[in-house]
């Protein structure tokens, strides 16, 4: 594979190989001017600057991203995602870190203002099926088939403790209590629920009652509820060591339990694409989802029933509460993410997690043209030696990694809420995905008009286009223009033009008006403004606090100067008339003569 970059100044090419190794050769004399090996894969594509110092490099086997700085020979960026699928997302305590498990049995740490990984854990030896938070937020803990529980330190990045029972089992999931000193994990394969001591790491009980595999738990209210494939779900008390509280019995076997936040109802999913709300304390059902219509869409091309029939295979796997427990989220073997209203019981909005259709399970209606009296054509490998493929196991959804060609199926493998509620995730097989409400975090059309004159922006505030003539006022970087605008514009339409802002520009904005309020006369219209920024744009602002400080300290500086300013004409003013009023008073009762006052 080979890569060119022809400038002026810079003739140079990049040749990548299949070793993981790239050389850099100057042309067209074809010296070699540097060789550096950077993965254990091939390289699968290359970018080269314009400049022509940095050079960057995707491996699609390790789904590594780098970017190589030649002349300093260092690297400028560098991360790796999993190398599978994603089991499980958790998001910490202040939303601003995504702790994500894999297949590959590596834990990693990702940053939610950048996006990038910035911490990744290798100790397990299998596969990573469940992570969570600790509430102090400082602490990852990680269950895996391995047969081990580990905590991580986010502080010194390190495992400092590794739990494990008598006996060698699988788990798959862990959860931690309120006061994170119980750690609580379920098996696969003894249908336990094993607690420890954190700060000790020792083992404190092995609850048993499952007669299957322990799908999903969840500390509430002191209590520790289960699900398993038994088609029950357990409340256990496990402080004082009581044994099973309470026992739940539904319809099909569960696949996920979640507790609202208030930990007042917990929610729990069921094979049959079924959701049912129970009230913790009196044990009782408040409400059940049917989301059969709502999961239905995607055929495999291994599918051999017809499309009504085959809505029956599709279930919720993950579940999640937003922050004040008026939703939920709910994702599974489906390519669409539902929400759903607690209360009402209806469906909110439905995403679609992908629209590649390199993934099985993608297209909606299967094509008759495709199938023969033979099967399906995308089962027959016409460059092997021997016609036809053989059906899959049942329950294998990951494809054969023997075939030269793989189509994994798309899943939804874990959802969660973020803990302030503007933003979700979701593993799934085309990756992290992470929806926000914050504007912010998606793409600014209007930066692509090349049109940015005075002449636009005063055609645009004629045309009630005021948020685009706002933009372009703020990226002719004139505060006369700046002005020009605001002050056309009606102080009810100010919020609205606020909330569509994005936060580059509000910032740009802010540091204009915090100019304005010390030479303009509208000084209750532009703390109308400043009141509509803080208010729409105050955690982003918050978040950003390095670009923005110089910025909030001009505005803290100008309005206390203001207040001052004030504060001396109102109390002046408020002497004067109080003159006035004294000396009328006088006069009109005649008890003196204070001749003539000549008023300033």
């Amino acid at each position: 594979k080979q890569w060119y970059q022809r400038r002026v100044a810079i003739t140079a090419g990049v040749v990548g190989l299949s070793n993981g190794q790239f050389t850099l050769y100057d042309l067209p004399t074809f010296d070699q001017i540097h060789t550096l090996s950077i993965s254990q894969k091939d390289i699968s594509t290359v970018s080269i600057s314009p400049s022509g110092d940095l050079l960057g490099f995707g491996c699609r086997g390790h789904g590594q991203l780098l970017v190589w700085e030649w002349k300093s020979e260092s690297y400028v960026l560098k991360q790796q995602g999993h190398s599978y699928n994603m089991n499980s997302v958790s998001y910490s305590p202040d939303s601003l870190s995504i702790a994500t498990g894999g297949y590959d049995g590596k834990v990693k740490v990702w940053s939610t203002d950048t996006g990038f990984c910035y911490v990744t854990f290798n100790e397990h030896t299998a596969a990573v099926t469940d992570v969570h938070f600790r509430r102090t937020g400082n602490v990852v803990l990680s269950a895996s088939l391995d047969g081990t529980v580990r905590a991580f330190d986010l502080y010194r990045y390190r495992n400092f403790r590794t739990m494990t029972c008598p006996t060698p089992v699988q788990f798959s999931c862990v959860c931690s209590d309120e006061s994170g000193e119980i750690v609580a994990a379920g098996t696969t394969d003894t249908f336990q629920v094993c607690t420890w001591n954190m700060q000790t790491g020792r083992l404190l009980e092995l609850l048993s009652g499952h007669e299957g595999p322990v799908t999903s738990l969840v500390f509430t209210q002191g209590m520790l509820v289960s699900s398993s494939w038994d088609k029950t779900a357990r409340i256990w008390d496990t402080f004082q060591r009581k044994g099973t509280t309470d026992k739940l019995t539904l319809s099909s076997d569960c696949t996920a339990v979640v507790s609202r936040p208030d930990g007042a109802q917990i929610a729990v999913a069921t094979l049959n694409s079924e959701i049912t709300f129970y009230d913790l304390k009196l044990s009782t059902r408040v409400g059940t989802i049917e989301g059969h219509n709502d999961l239905w869409g995607g055929r495999s091309k291994y599918d051999l029933i017809s499309a009504a029939a085959q809505k029956r295979n599709r279930c919720f796997t993950s579940l999640s509460y937003s922050a004040d427990g008026a939703v939920i989220l709910a994702g599974g073997r489906s390519k669409y993410i539902c929400i759903y209203n607690v209360d009402q019981t209806v469906l909110i909005k439905r995403f679609e997690v992908s629209r590649n259709l390199s993934y099985d399970a993608m297209l909606q209606f299967l094509h008759s043209d495709n199938y023969t009296d033979q099967g399906a054509l995308d089962l027959m490998d016409t460059d092997a030696y021997e016609h036809g493929d053989e059906l899959p196991l049942p329950g294998v959804t990951k494809g054969d990694f023997s075939k030269r060609r793989i189509n994994p199926q798309i899943n939804v493998h874990s959802v969660q809420f973020c803990p302030t509620g503007t933003s979700w995730s979701a593993a799934t097989t085309e990756g992290l995905l992470t929806f926000s409400l914050d504007n912010t975090l998606t793409f600014d059309p209007i930066d692509l008009d090349t049109d940015v004159t005075p002449q636009h922006m005063r055609a645009a505030v004629q045309g009630d286009e005021l948020l685009k003539a706002v933009v372009i006022s703020l990226r002719l970087n004139t505060a006369t223009y700046v002005r020009e605008v605001l002050e056309a514009i009606k102080p009810d339409q100010i919020h609205y033009i606020v909330l569509a802002l994005p936060l580059h520009h509000v910032i740009a904005l802010l540091s204009f008006i915090v100019e304005l309020l010390s030479s303009s006369n509208h000084l209750h219209f532009y703390t109308l403004w400043v009141s509509g920024i803080l208010t729409t744009h105050g955690p982003a602002l918050k978040k950003s606090s390095s670009q923005t400080m110089s910025t909030l300290n001009g505005l803290i500086s100008g309005l206390t100067a203001q207040t001052r300013t004030l504060s001396t004409l109102c109390d002046s003013n408020q002497y004067f008339l109080d003159v006035i009023l004294t000396l009328g008073k006088l006069e009109n009762d005649g008890k003196e003569n204070c001749g003539e006052i000549e008023v300033f």
